[in-house]
């Protein structure tokens, strides 16, 4: 057998073997000497994966088998669909062209979880009804959007804390998402209205997550000095996650611009300590060196967005305020 691999992976993939059996006829599909993955975290395995219909038939040294098409795979990876943590294809897959999500699909893409940034409809049976009318060609994970929940409460888009009342009906909305089948909570505290959001409003509706073992994955709430400054957003989710138990995912983490190049090692640094003290914190990074985002959410200074677009728009007009918001973008 061919093989690069540490014993534990092999033994999985012998026992694998095993189980399936080899098929006498020739199999569908037989991948040759690939780096095989298999999802474990074990390391990479040379060897040979067999496909019959739509399941793995064997893994393992098939020399010997057949094959209507065979693939060599030398020196390339082998592995199960990967997960977009983050994706915004919601509105891509409920549509009837893109359903079948022919371009996550060719990035090796089975499974996207959606809703991100806090951003999303409110009512997750009716989403997934309007996901699965045409059909889906991957697995989709839903998420319970913070700023949508937020604002339907309040009824709109305002800097202030909630009521408590207000409040209430935030915790109705998450806990109904999470028994229709969300994963978890996604926050946007950078974009608003999730940038009006105070910490503890967080820690509230995560503790609702946290009775379903869910997650909360964030979009920060400032990825350079914008704000807060990227450190202390970072360690915001490790409050929230602390005060909560909720796992928390900081989602694409940077250091974004020059001023806090750097930076990422303190954030790595304080990511594994709130792992060493037994917190449940993640990160997850996207594969580029670009990223991209809203031009009003990017440069528009936060409390020049109260009120929503009709109302950032009067201040726009506003001899008194347009000169505010020119410094702030500036």
């Amino acid at each position: 057998m061919r093989t690069t691999s540490s014993a534990p992976a092999m033994l999985f993939l012998a026992l694998l073997t095993l189980l399936v059996g080899c098929a006498d006829d020739p199999y569908d599909i037989l991948i040759r000497g690939g780096m095989v993955l298999d999802g474990s975290g074990t390391e990479a395995v040379i060897t040979d994966v067999a496909v019959q219909g739509d399941r793995i038939a064997a893994v393992g040294d098939l020399d010997g088998a057949l094959a209507e098409r065979v693939i060599d795979a030398s020196g390339l990876y082998v592995a199960p669909g990967f997960i977009d943590l983050h994706s915004h294809a919601s509105g891509g897959l409920a549509s009837q062209g893109r359903s079948v999500a022919r371009a996550l699909l060719a990035q090796g893409i089975t499974t996207a979880v959606i809703n991100p940034d806090g951003g999303g409809p409110v009512d997750q049976v009716e989403q997934r009804e309007a996901l699965m009318e045409h059909g889906l060609g991957v697995n989709v994970v839903q998420l319970a959007p913070h700023a949508s929940i937020r604002r339907e409460a309040m009824d709109g888009s305002h800097d202030r804390a909630p009521t408590e009342a207000e409040m209430e009906e935030m915790r109705r909305m998450t806990r109904e998402g999470m028994e229709a089948g969300a994963f978890g909570l996604s926050t946007g505290l950078f974009y608003t209205p999730g940038f009006y959001a105070e910490t503890d409003e967080i820690i509230d509706l995560a503790r609702i997550v946290a009775e379903f073992d869910g997650v909360h994955s964030s979009h920060i709430r400032d990825e350079s000095d914008y704000s807060i400054g990227v450190v202390a957003a970072v360690q915001e989710i490790i409050d929230i996650s602390r005060e909560s138990g909720v796992a928390g995912i900081v989602s694409h983490v940077k250091a974004l611009g020059p001023n806090v190049w750097g930076q990422s090692a303190e954030i790595v640094e304080r990511i594994q300590a709130a792992r060493d003290e037994g917190i449940e914190v993640w990160a997850d990074q996207y594969p580029y060196n670009a990223s991209a985002t809203g031009f009003t959410a990017a440069l528009v200074p936060a409390w020049a967005r109260d009120g929503g677009t009709d109302a950032m728009i009067e201040r726009f007009q506003d001899p008194e305020t347009a000169p505010r918001i020119r410094e702030g973008i500036a």
